[in-house]
């Protein structure tokens, strides 16, 4: 066993203290319904994260700070224990089985992986409030008949909620924030302005009714655009607290008696339960908004990579790249042009330019050569001219070329590369 730092320590315990004490404050004392249960989502996130040997400390700190807590709010002691102790089995169960058949325990930008992720949450949550259910009959501290989906969904959409919050703040540092643009720092400032408006014209009923002289059920979607649009700006982070704060606006109101779902006769009949399951699509949408964001940047870094390694190997070896749309026949260049041949990409915006500064002896050969490669034959590749630079004078440039084919079998782009033979410069 290996205890973890005491910054990570106090900050779980001050985190996943606040909001077990918000949610048993908040339970429902007839159907024992809480705003759902975001204490189980940080005990997940954490032992997703947390090496395996310090498990032992988080389960203890847990079971105390749940236990504990149950017993301020008049829950018998066997009674905590229990559930408890069932809840800590549940989580630790969910995140050994996320961990073994991932490569990175902190992973849910993959598509694959979050529905992995949903999928773990969803069956070991319906297993637990079965378990819990049982166990409180088989030790006869209930006589009632329970509904197994308070306990269901209270874990579930807290785990939602609470796991990617620790897995998006565990390794924030400021000094990394700081190069983020200004642009974008403002659109997720004003998309939480807009998120925090949005709910509370939704589920305050005397907001509501103050600006819009009533209370209107579809108003609940408004804030659902405003957390993809956090997710948008400031990535899996923004999304977490979006999120956070939609959870504790929606639930607080609607266990108040006001808000849209207040007076619910829908699926569950219960005013708590329907608002979780609101929260529970607001935090799906939000994890899919962030997977795919994840999965952009991904694939806008990679771009970025390639075109440094391109750049890099063209300066390199001194050549050029270029491509050429044959329907119009614009340019587009890559390389040092200015430095090799003395010209700007301004000054070759189109094949018509680049020959008017061939050689007069070559130019007819190398339109041919143009002219077939946009007709798409793949055998016109190499070829030797004399080219006159922005220095005013002629190089001799090497040019290996090909069509690009698309799927219908017509010419899509011409590219290649020009190499400046430094052996064979002409004077013009």
């Amino acid at each position: 066993m290996r205890m973890p730092s005491l910054p990570r320590l106090f900050l779980f315990v001050v985190v996943y203290g606040l909001l077990a004490l918000f949610s048993m404050s908040t339970r429902d004392p007839v159907t024992h319904s809480t705003i759902v249960w975001p204490a189980a989502g940080i005990l997940l996130g954490t032992l997703m994260l947390a090496p395996y040997r310090q498990w032992p400390v988080w389960a203890l700190v847990t079971v105390v700070l749940h236990t504990g807590i149950a017993l301020l709010h008049g829950r018998p002691l066997a009674v905590s224990l229990l559930l408890s102790v069932i809840n800590l089995l549940i989580m630790a169960g969910i995140a050994g089985a996320w961990r073994r058949r991932v490569d990175e325990p902190a992973s849910l930008t993959q598509p694959a992986s979050l529905f992995r992720f949903v999928l773990l949450v969803l069956v070991g949550c319906v297993a637990g409030a079965y378990v819990s259910i049982a166990g409180l009959h088989g030790f006869g501290f209930v006589s009632a008949r329970l509904n197994p989906m308070v306990f269901a969904i209270s874990d579930g959409v807290g785990a939602l909620i609470g796991a990617p919050l620790v897995i998006a703040w565990a390794g924030f540092h400021p000094a990394r924030s700081a190069g983020a643009p200004r642009r974008v720092a403002w659109q997720g400032i004003l998309g939480f302005v807009a998120l925090i408006v949005s709910a509370q014209l939704a589920f305050d009923g005397p907001t509501a009714t103050m600006v819009l002289e009533s209370t209107k059920y579809e108003l609940s979607y408004l804030p659902l655009l405003f957390v993809v649009l956090i997710a948008m700006a400031w990535q899996r982070r923004g999304m977490t607290l979006a999120l956070v704060v939609l959870a504790g606006i929606a639930g607080l109101n609607t266990y108040q008696g006001e808000g849209p779902f207040a007076a619910s006769t829908g699926l569950l009949g219960n005013p708590l339960l329907e608002v979780q399951l609101y929260l529970g699509a607001a935090a799906l949408l939000g994890l899919l908004m962030a997977a795919m964001n994840a999965s952009r940047d991904e694939a806008l870094r990679e771009a970025l990579a390639w075109k440094v390694r391109s750049e890099g190997m063209l300066l390199g070896t001194h050549q050029l790249m270029y491509e050429v749309d044959p329907r119009n026949g614009n340019a587009v260049w890559a390389g040092s042009l200015d430095e090799l041949l003395g010209l700007a990409p301004a000054d070759l915006p189109t094949l018509a330019a680049f020959l008017d500064r061939v050689h007069p002896d070559d130019r007819a050969r190398v339109a041919a050569y143009a002219e077939q490669r946009g007709n798409g034959d793949v055998n016109a590749l190499t070829q030797r001219f004399r080219f006159l630079t922005g220095y005013n004078d002629y190089v001799v440039l090497q040019d290996i070329g090909a069509p690009v084919i698309d799927f219908d079998d017509t010419v899509y782009r011409v590219g290649g590369l020009l190499r400046l033979d430094e052996h064979a410069v002409e004077q013009g």
